[in-house]
């Protein structure tokens, strides 16, 4: 292997030890060490076999056997219970660590989204990210612990080997290293890019089928189910035959590697058949070294696809490791002495610039909301009046903006994720209602609130006479992303949120009323602006009547 592939693979190999706890490290060091043993017993127990059966062909006094039978037995026990073991252990020590792997992982997550996630779709991240911490479960079981035992069982075997006859050791060894190095070079050779390939083909099928479903019945009400139907199959095929290529070039690559074995056991009977006819070595080696190369060929054949899951899996383990140390703002590293926690709901944007997707979203802006003051942001669509939202409550990836821009005192850009968001409370125009009951969905905002705070909340947003109607009260479960509700009623609850939340020194309504009458939005705005005295807020309004909420406006010109 190149030098590139070899830094490749021991980097990968480092960073999956470093992933895992030292706990864990020690429990997954015991189950390669007994899977070590089973594969040393199994082919101790072939060898051992073949001298057994030679040595017995020449009739000898049963005494003479009695060694060589006891040993065939333990070797037995040992094979099947240390299998049993390692399975056991590697197991229990996986799926510990994926489990941990998986809550920190997603722990890691949630302060950077949507921000520091790429541009990609909820869909296409979760896929992603289960996908890549399933690989990191992959690299302990499937490649490191088998890679491990292939090399003990290499060095064991060629001693072995070498005792009895030195000729054959070189045959062990040759074969050893075609099977370790050489058929997982050449495959990973043969399908160079294909993972490349795979990754973004599989992502978009994810994405094509979570939007169609998701927009179900949008699309069949605008008649275009067929394209959308056909876009997702055309999608799906091409993964399909993608993902046949890498299938056969696993069969082909399984394939050589057990005709590499078969060939090497040829090999050293032909060596050792000419080493007995030479009288170097007795009949009984003869059989020893057949089924101990028999038993080599066995242990290495999964030498070839433990290497090819470990270079697979780079890059899922490169992604794991950086999302689990990198910092929740997605960029610079939180400061340790308070300087990265806003103080107060004070906005300084000056000259401020966010580009994304690759086209410019917002140009040179500058505006301040002072300590308690209502300000309204008002202008025509498209001229980035949400992304000045997005970019407060952190949500816009520090490389993906210019300028500068703080809350509370705070630079965005080494804001505390987690401290941003206890500053300023965001209220969208589309809220997100859980798959819940209305009371599980409001004490999201104030865990702590009694039933009659959370009437009082719908009640102030103008929801009493809809809370009225509902045979189950604050207990009536919502459905999906809140499928049992009009547009209308889903902003009120979001709304009533608004109402309920406590601790913000800032409040962002992005048109968060925006399905209501204009006299009812303007009174669920103004319910969610006095809820808490002296609260900051920025309105982003289209309608005047809810912009007049403020007293004073700033407006962004289209250019």
């Amino acid at each position: 292997m190149s030098t590139v592939a070899r830094e490749g693979t021991l980097a990968t190999v480092r960073r999956a030890v470093r992933i895992a706890s030292p706990d864990e490290r020690r429990r997954l060091a015991g189950a390669a060490a007994l899977g070590a043993v089973s594969s040393l017993a199994g082919t101790a127990l072939l060898a051992l076999s073949g001298y057994l059966i030679a040595r017995a062909a020449e009739q000898p006094p049963v005494l003479s056997l009695t060694v060589a039978i006891v040993c065939v037995r333990g070797l037995g026990v040992l094979r099947a219970v240390s299998r049993y073991a390692e399975r056991l252990v590697g197991h229990d020590a996986v799926l510990g660590t994926l489990t941990r792997l998986r809550a920190g992982t997603f722990a890691a997550l949630v302060p950077r989204i949507p921000g520091a996630v790429g541009g990609r779709s909820s869909a296409e991240l979760l896929d992603g990210i289960v996908a890549d911490v399933d690989r990191v479960q992959d690299v302990f079981l499937r490649s490191l612990a088998p890679l491990a035992a292939g090399l003990l069982v290499t060095v064991a075997g060629v001693v072995a080997a070498a005792l009895v006859l030195p000729a054959a050791a070189v045959v062990v060894l040759v074969v050893a290293v075609l099977l370790g190095a050489v058929v997982p070079a050449v495959a990973r050779r043969a399908a160079r890019g294909t993972a490349a390939r795979l990754a973004p083909l599989r992502a978009r099928v994810v994405r094509d089928v979570a939007t169609t479903l998701d927009a179900a019945p949008e699309i069949v009400m605008s008649g275009a189910a067929d394209r959308h139907a056909e876009r997702v199959a055309s999608a799906s095929d091409r993964l399909t035959a993608l993902e046949l290529r890498v299938a056969t070039r696993d069969a082909l690559v399984g394939a050589t590697a057990v005709a590499v074995a078969g060939l090497g056991t040829v090999a050293v009977v032909a060596v050792a058949l000419l080493a007995r006819a030479d009288g170097r070595i007795g009949p009984t080696s003869v059989g020893l070294l057949a089924l101990l190369a028999l038993g080599l060929g066995e242990a290495l054949t999964g030498l070839p696809q433990a290497a090819r899951e470990l270079h697979d899996s780079t890059d899922a383990v490169r992604r794991v490791e950086r999302l689990a140390a990198a910092p929740a703002t997605g960029g610079a590293a939180r400061p340790e002495d308070g300087t990265g926690r806003p103080d107060g709901g004070v906005v300084r944007l000056r000259d401020v610039a966010v580009r994304r997707g690759g086209r410019t979203v917002l140009r040179g802006t500058s505006m301040t909301v002072g300590a308690g003051e209502r300000v309204a942001l008002v202008g025509p669509s498209g001229v980035g009046k949400s992304t000045i939202v997005d970019l407060l409550v952190g949500f816009v990836d520090p490389g993906e903006w210019t300028g500068e821009a703080s809350v509370g005192g705070c630079d965005l850009r080494t804001a505390d994720g987690r401290a941003l968001r206890r500053t300023v409370l965001g209220l969208p125009q589309d809220p997100y209602v859980f798959d819940a009951s209305l009371r599980a969905n409001l004490v999201l905002a104030r865990p702590d609130a009694g039933d009659d705070e959370l009437v009082a909340a719908l009640r102030a947003v103008g929801a009493g006479a809809w809370l009225a109607g509902l045979e189950d009260g604050l207990d009536t479960p919502l459905g999906d992303r809140g499928a049992r509700c009009s547009g209308g009623e889903r902003q009120r609850i979001g709304l009533a949120r608004g109402v309920l939340a406590r601790g913000h020194a800032l409040v962002l309504l992005d048109e968060p009323a925006s399905h209501l009458p204009p006299a009812e939005a303007v009174e669920a705005l103004r319910a969610v602006l006095d809820a808490v005295p002296g609260r900051a807020a920025l309105i982003v309004a289209h309608r005047p009547e809810e912009a007049a909420l403020a007293p004073r406006a700033v407006t962004l010109a289209a250019d």
